[in-house]
């Protein structure tokens, strides 16, 4: 079945394939991250671009806790920044540190601006 607001593909990363589902709504984006064939739920965080009397975007993060709950809020940030409106994701792939962080970030670049 094919629905033209959900889109899938994969990164290619150091720690191997990383799945993304991408489901677009009206008023927002969520994306869902694997390292497994099935998608499951994991650290997540969501975030409101820049806006009127914001510089930088907001987010909270739930289902996760210490550096991981900062790592999956940049994510989020960055992502919302970037499409513009209301971003959640949801990434069930292992422990997220910084340079893991980046790497998920420069690929979802890629993908997302492209």
């Amino acid at each position: 079945m094919e629905f033209s607001d959900i889109r899938q593909f994969e990164l290619d990363t150091s720690r191997g394939k990383v799945r993304v589902r991408v489901m677009e709504f009206e008023n927002g984006q969520l994306f869902l991250l694997s390292d497994s064939e099935k998608f499951r739920l994991g650290l997540t965080a969501i975030a409101i671009p820049p806006g009127q009397g914001r510089a930088e975007p907001t987010s909270t993060g739930f289902l996760s806790a210490g550096i991981d709950s900062a790592h999956i809020r940049t994510i989020a940030e960055r992502v919302s920044s970037w499409v513009g409106q209301t971003c959640m994701i949801v990434a069930a792939v292992g422990t997220i540190d910084q340079p893991y962080m980046l790497e998920l970030l420069t690929s979802l670049k890629e993908h997302i601006l492209s």
